[in-house]
């Protein structure tokens, strides 16, 4: 692989990481009321999910290259 491509994942890499992680440090720390409505909470989940898999996928690209 070259220089390039390597530098570009490192970068997308560590944008994800701190991205999916910021998601989930707001989510466990903001807590707060429970909505009721099934839509929102389950986007919420959703939401919570996605921050999970930013955050390793882009732990993966920030340390391989």
């Amino acid at each position: 692989m070259d220089k390039k491509k390597s530098n570009r994942n490192r970068i997308f890499g560590a944008i994800g990481v701190l991205w999916g992680g910021s998601m989930l440090v707001s989510k466990l720390l903001g807590g707060g009321a429970q909505n009721t409505n099934g839509a929102y909470a389950a986007g919420q989940s959703t939401a919570l999910v996605f921050g999970a898999i930013m955050l390793l996928v882009g732990g993966y690209y920030l340390i391989k290259g």
